[in-house]
């Protein structure tokens, strides 16, 4: 009868045991793979505000150029700018208008 009892013991034992292992073994698992989740998460987040970062520089220097645009083509009339960039741009002259061009060598 003591035999049976140290027999019924140590099976209890090993059961204990067993599922011990296997639930620290699962609970390892499972905090390394949120750890691993967690440090992957931060990665992607400082990424992203790296991101948001540079397009908010490229927006003020768009804010900036428009800004500037803006005072040229507010610099006289609408006509006035129109005739500017005409001219400047597209190289056209008005009716009548001499134009004369500079072919001395060395400019």
């Amino acid at each position: 009868m003591a035999t049976e009892k140290r027999a019924v013991k140590t099976k209890k034992k090993k059961g204990k045991a067993k599922h011990s292992f296997i639930l620290t073994l699962l609970l390892v698992l499972a905090v390394g793979y949120f750890t691993i989740s967690l440090i992957d998460t931060q990665l992607k987040i400082k990424e992203r505000e790296k991101t948001a970062e540079q397009v908010s520089a490229q927006y003020e220097q768009q804010l900036a150029e428009n800004e500037r645009l803006q005072k040229v083509a507010d610099g006289g009339s609408q006509e006035e700018y129109i005739e500017r960039v005409a001219r400047e741009k597209l190289g056209y002259v008005m009716p009548d208008e001499k134009v004369y061009y500079d072919i001395t060598p060395g400019n």
